[in-house]
């Protein structure tokens, strides 16, 4: 039997089964409705027909069809649907145009004998999957949800689909093909592979029209028998798979547009999308399943290494491997791209091999040789795709210390109006280059901030870069200061001049009570101290004592006094920078303060000679504004010093 007589017949079926599913009306209601004979209806329904009817005929009978079953109640038991243009148009001119290509080639063959008709064959079975690594290392809650994508009664009608998604490098690709191979004998009829090269430096993304035709000649499909025109390619693509299980795999996906023309309309076939987008359109009209896969643990990351150079050679060296791992951050292509090194470098220790591989003193987005490029490589196709105000936003996010930033802080980063850095982090996120760890809270894996860093170093001027980093701190400096001011009003007065905010700078709303403003504290904490560090690392003497001013105001009414000490040691090195006797006599007293809660007497005593020894700028030890009491070791005293009144 040719295409155009499998396709007339799996037609009929589908019309017959149509009517069925409606209730049964009688073949005499629905030839008088649709107007043809009873017997003529009953050979299109049986299949028996050799000569497709006309479109009229085939629209009528699915209009009487469903009015049948419209009046009696019936509709939600039509597994087929009953839209006319969007399903059973297209269905129908997948048939025409196979009956005319029959028809012009019989035609032009009219005078040669017609060989005897081939044996009937099976439909093809394609196996397109690429091999699969040996070993997943910290998945089994990632597989187990995709274990159960796969539900026994779908919708008819309705493919399942799964989206896996992440940053580059975490291995989205060698999970969906490891488990596609686990579960490829629950598809019988195939499974179809292809790479959409949604982030690919040798060209732009596969368009859906070439992928439709690869999978038509995966399918068996001639190419002479391939229709002209998208979209009867795409009606006989979904005709083939039509009450198949088959499994495909659409990996490397840029868009919702590019995949969802290569939906099967067959709740046997199941979709595995892969993609660094979160692919939100799929998962809201089209009913898909999401599973985000992030860096992996420190155990699984060891444990990708130990299979990948051996569990001997990882066992030797733990300290090395713990190094790797953490310079890595738990990047899959990371770790593994390391392991190639050291396999092609069996002699070097491994700990020699990692301060190579970093060679930089810090995660750089090199790990040597080949290595390099291939990271690098693959961080790119996703920033060559960033607008120009996301991709300077994401290249100026590698000047914020800690891990995480909210999208305020971003927007002073970047000179933006809230508004617009919001939208920023949202096209960063959709890129998968920051990751949304927390509602609000965006975060840079460290070898994308390595690249970003060294994006900016190339792209961004230094004095713009400058201005960038002071825009950040006074950020974080007027910030904290509001938040403080409410949690203790009669604050001693700052002995550093406060400066205003740069242009371009969004503080943070202030605060009208205590609570919000220790939450704010509490959940910007580790921010502020990484930022702190920073501002005194890089030379800002002036945003590390106000970071500390006001750091000590919320550490002290919460009672965490390890975190005080380390507060005023570097308030105390930044008074020095400053060469402000003032405030290096207030930060001695605070240190002393601070060091007394901790039983450390030696301390205390000597911050407190110190404070109070004579200055030459003020020609003695007179006490000042600036001046606390601070408590002795036999009289331990209050949290905060207090000024002399």
């Amino acid at each position: 039997m040719d295409l155009a007589l499998q396709l007339l017949e799996q037609l009929c079926l589908d019309l017959r089964q149509l009517r069925l599913q409606a209730g049964g009306p009688s073949l005499r209601d629905l030839a008088d409705l649709v107007g043809i004979s009873k017997s003529q209806l009953g050979s299109i329904l049986s299949g028996q027909v050799r000569r497709l009817p006309d479109w009229d005929v085939v629209k009528g009978l699915v209009e009487a069809v469903r009015k049948y079953s419209a009046d009696r109640g019936r509709l939600g038991q039509l597994s087929l649907t009953t839209g006319v243009d969007e399903f059973w148009r297209p269905r129908y001119a997948a048939v025409e145009h196979a009956f005319s290509y029959r028809q012009i080639h019989r035609s032009e063959t009219l005078r040669i004998p017609e060989p005897a008709p081939p044996e009937p064959h099976p439909p093809a079975v394609p196996h397109q999957l690429p091999p699969a690594v040996s070993h997943i290392s910290g998945r089994s809650a990632e597989l187990a949800a995709l274990d159960a994508v796969i539900a026994p009664d779908a919708p008819a009608g309705c493919a399942v689909i799964a989206v896996i998604g992440g940053m580059a490098g975490v291995g989205k690709t060698a999970l969906a093909v490891h488990w596609a191979h686990q579960v490829a004998g629950r598809f019988p009829d195939g499974q179809l592979y292809v790479n959409l090269r949604g982030c690919d430096p040798d060209g732009p993304p596969m368009p859906p029209d070439a992928v439709v035709r690869d999978f038509l000649t995966a399918l068996g499909v001639p190419a002479g028998q391939i229709p002209a025109t998208t979209a009867a390619r795409i009606a006989l693509y979904r005709s083939l798979l039509y009450n198949r299980r088959m499994l495909l795999v659409l990996d490397n996906a840029h868009t919702v547009e590019q995949v969802r023309p290569l939906l099967p309309a067959s709740s046997g076939c199941l979709v595995l999308v892969t993609s660094r987008s979160r692919m939100a359109g799929l998962i809201a009209a089209d009913g898909a399943r999401s599973v985000m896969l992030d860096v992996l643990a420190v155990d699984a990351a060891g444990d990708l290494l130990a299979r990948r150079l051996g569990a001997h050679r990882v066992a030797a060296e733990p300290h090395a491997v713990r190094d790797v791992v953490e310079r890595c951050g738990g990047l899959p292509l990371a770790l593994v791209l390391v392991a190639a090194r050291a396999l092609a470098h069996p002699g070097v220790a491994l700990d020699t091999l990692a301060v190579r591989l970093f060679d930089r003193g810090r995660e750089p987005n090199a790990l040597g040789g080949d290595p390099a490029t291939e990271l690098e490589t693959a961080f790119s196709w996703s920033y060559r795709r960033l607008s120009p105000p996301a991709a300077r936003l994401f290249r100026l996010l590698s000047l914020h210390p800690g891990r995480d930033v909210r999208a305020a802080a971003a927007a002073s980063l970047a000179a933006l109006p809230l508004a617009e850095a919001i939208l920023r982090l949202s096209e960063l996120s959709g890129a998968a280059l920051v990751t949304e760890r927390r509602p609000g809270w965006y975060a840079l894996h460290g070898l994308v901030g390595a690249y970003a860093g060294d994006l900016a170093a190339q792209t961004d001027p230094e004095d713009a870069r400058h201005a960038a980093t002071v825009r950040l701190l006074d950020h974080y400096v007027h910030s904290a200061r509001a938040a403080a001011a409410v949690l203790d009003p009669g604050d001693d007065p700052d002995p550093v001049p406060l400066a205003p905010p740069a242009a371009g700078v969004i503080p943070e709303p202030p605060h009208t009570d205590r609570s919000p403003a220790t939450a704010w504290f509490d959940e910007r904490r580790p921010v502020l101290q990484s930022v702190l560090h920073h501002a005194i690392g890089a030379g800002f003497a002036a945003h590390a004592w106000h970071l500390a001013w006001s750091l000590d105001t919320y550490l002290a009414h919460g009672g965490h006094r390890p975190d005080r000490v380390d507060v005023w040691q570097v308030a105390l090195r930044a008074a020095d920078r400053l060469d402000d006797p003032d405030a290096r006599a207030v930060a001695r007293r605070r240190l002393a303060d601070a060091s007394i809660r901790l039983d450390r007497t030696v301390e205390v005593l000597a911050h407190n000679e110190r404070a109070l020894a004579p200055h030459p700028r003020r020609g003695g030890a007179r006490r000042t504004a600036f001046d606390g009491e601070v408590s002795s070791p036999a009289s331990p005293g209050r949290d905060r010093a207090q000024p002399i009144g």
